[in-house]
């Protein structure tokens, strides 16, 4: 009988409180091993570094060093001083080129400085390289609980959602009120986000048609308005609108990587309404990607619509744009797409597979050179690619958690870091645990969390290993406590100005709490 009351207990704090906290220590210990293995460590001539401008790290880093002329090396001194307890921790290597392995387990979390000395046959020394990082803290729970559960914050974020002038405002105009929401000059991106968004409130509430008549004036307000048929992106939808934000800079440029997500809102507004316009839609844009394709297997990241030119020769990591296409081919039978799915996919596995060179394609960021603004969102969308294939060759996997490991190193805060915030000062203020999103917006997001928090997900479900779960579930539990009163969950997750809060990152966290209630 007392074994059926703690059972009933624990049963009854998931339903009210969101899934249970896992505290197994092993965790820790598993963390910790794990952090001593270096991410796709660099070596000259054959695998680059990718780290030149990493400000973090959890797992033992190694770096490239200068090599000095003015002797020749015979050994390598490391030497790192912790800014936490005010010590040095050092060894030698021959190589110059080792991990930070032998020290890392004793090195405290904290600022750290490094300094790599040549040392010659005869005793003279030259710098090879000196940088300053943050060694953060490994995954180490218990971490807060939820303060209710994610079905109750669903419902409360989407009433909050529903519930804005902005919103409301598409049933009686059918156009973004500009005024109310200024992130509205990111047409696609925001303007679709009110469209899975109604989609995602329908869901719940389906009592009335409101919903649905704003998710499609929403979806038709980006059909009306897309790239002239004819021209060379036809059917593509505004990346800008307006002279506000970036839009004052690239309005004439579309982000080739956000139609795809356009697409995917017009099949799902599709699936809803079986008004075969909207599947027409996804399919012309499916069209232009197809012409556009570089015989390389991918696109430039920004295209000047007018002229159909590239305005720089960056170009996409097109996980959105295979993920659109896939959809195509297995749910609606547009097999004439496979081909160009595989070109892309083999572009990803030749390039940033191999580079790391996992540049964030935002479209309120120049495109940038490599490795200057790595992001998670490019590697944990191809994590979960790599997951989903659940083939039996088990080189999948490992690419897999390889990656979600660079994510996890560069991105992901468990702790309260004493790093320097260009922002907004120290990041004691920061909401942890959360992710950060990019090295040029290196700052706790509620999306960027999210998107961590699908990645460990999909891991957990296709491995079976349970600190995947413990992830996910300590990151989507810190959402939940993020949330406010009135149902908005935050954009920034930590004090930050009220006009930067983005709806889409809201609904993106809508539907991370919808996944995260049916995680077993």
């Amino acid at each position: 009988m007392k074994t059926f009351f703690i059972c009933f207990f624990c049963f009854i704090s998931i339903v009210l409180f969101g899934q249970k906290q896992p505290g197994n220590k092993n965790f820790c210990r598993q963390s910790r091993e794990e952090s001593l293995q270096p991410i796709r460590p660099g070596i000259p001539g054959s695998q680059p570094f990718w780290n030149e401008k990493a400000k973090m790290f959890k797992y033992a880093p190694s770096f490239k060093n200068r090599k000095p002329k003015e002797v020749m090396p015979v050994k390598y001194l490391y030497s790192a001083f912790s800014f936490t307890d005010k010590q040095n921790y050092s060894f030698s290597d021959s190589t110059g080129i080792k991990s930070l392995a032998p020290i890392w387990s004793r090195l405290p979390n904290g600022n750290v400085y490094l300094k790599i000395e040549g040392i010659s046959k005869e005793g003279y020394v030259c710098l090879a390289q000196d940088r300053m990082f943050y060694k953060a803290a490994t995954f180490c729970p218990p971490y807060p609980e939820a303060k209710y559960s994610y079905k109750d914050a669903l419902l409360k974020g989407l009433k909050f959602l529903y519930n804005q002038d902005y919103i409301k405002s598409w049933y009686s105009t059918g156009e973004p009120d500009h005024k109310e929401m200024p992130l509205y000059c990111y047409s696609a991106k925001v303007v679709g986000s009110v469209v899975d968004g109604m989609l995602l409130y329908n869901k719940y509430f389906p009592e009335g048609d409101s919903s649905l008549v704003i998710a499609r004036k929403a979806a038709d307000y980006l059909i009306r308005n897309a790239e002239p048929e004819g021209s060379q992106l036809a059917y593509f939808s505004q990346t800008y609108e307006g002279t506000q934000f970036a839009a004052n800079i690239y309005g004439n440029e579309i982000l080739m990587s956000e139609p795809a997500w356009t697409g995917i809102t017009f099949l799902n507004l599709y699936d809803k309404t079986a008004d075969k316009k909207y599947l027409n839609a996804a399919i012309n844009i499916a069209n232009t990607y197809i012409k556009n394709q570089l015989s390389c297997g991918t696109w430039y990241i920004r295209v000047n619509k007018i002229t159909g030119k590239p305005t720089s020769q960056v170009l996409c990591i097109p996980n959105n744009i295979i993920n659109f296409l896939s959809v195509l081919v297995k749910k609606y039978k547009q097999i004439q797409y496979q081909a160009n799915i595989q070109i892309g996919y083999k572009w990803i596995m030749d390039n940033p597979v191999k580079t790391f060179d996992w540049t964030g394609q935002f479209e309120d960021v120049a495109a940038n050179s490599q490795y200057q603004n790595l992001s998670h969102y490019e590697p944990s969308w191809f994590a979960m690619r790599l997951l989903d294939n659940k083939r039996k060759d088990t080189s999948d996997i490992e690419l897999a958690k390889e990656l979600m490991a660079f994510c996890e190193d560069q991105f992901i805060v468990w702790e309260k870091p004493d790093m320097y915030d260009d922002r907004n000062g120290l990041s004691n203020e920061w909401h942890v645990p959360a992710a950060l999103e990019q090295y040029h917006c290196y700052l706790p997001i509620d999306a960027s969390t999210d998107q961590m928090i699908f990645m460990f997900s999909k891991a957990y479900e296709t491995t079976g290993d349970a600190i995947y779960r413990a992830k996910a579930i300590a990151l989507a539990n810190s959402i939940v406590n993020c949330q406010k009163e009135d149902g908005q969950i935050p954009t920034f997750l930590y004090p930050f100005r009220k006009e930067n809060f983005w709806p889409n990152c809201m609904v993106y966290s809508l539907r991370m709490l919808e996944k995260m209630s049916s995680l077993k």
